[in-house]
């Protein structure tokens, strides 16, 4: 069976709204992740001593604060540069299903 072009753009649409709906929940996700990040940034900035103590898994470890400052400042940079590629895919993806669901512009 052959589909109509109709049909393709159809599932072509379907499939570009998929990949939209996981990236907008990726960003939703990673944003929520970052907000962790900065607010335990703000909080160990704000200490006034040497060493932390970081969970790992169900225990907790005595670490050097500015280590944990310079690590969780890494994550910060990762994820702001990830959420930017993810905002950019998302808004290609909307104008591109905004093209397709135009109608033809001719007779």
């Amino acid at each position: 069976m052959v589909m109509s072009s109709e049909e393709f753009l159809q599932a072509k649409a379907e499939e570009l709204l998929n990949e939209l709906n996981q990236v907008v929940t990726q960003i939703s996700t990673l944003k929520t992740e970052l907000a962790s990040v900065e607010e335990a940034l703000k909080r160990l900035e704000k200490l006034d001593v040497e060493e932390v103590f970081e969970r790992v898994g169900v225990v907790y470890i005595r670490r050097d604060r500015e280590s944990v400052i310079v690590e969780l400042k890494a994550t910060k940079e990762a994820l702001e540069s990830t959420i930017g590629s993810l905002e950019k895919r998302e808004k290609d993806l909307r104008d591109t299903l905004n093209r397709m669901l135009q109608p033809s512009q001719g007779g």
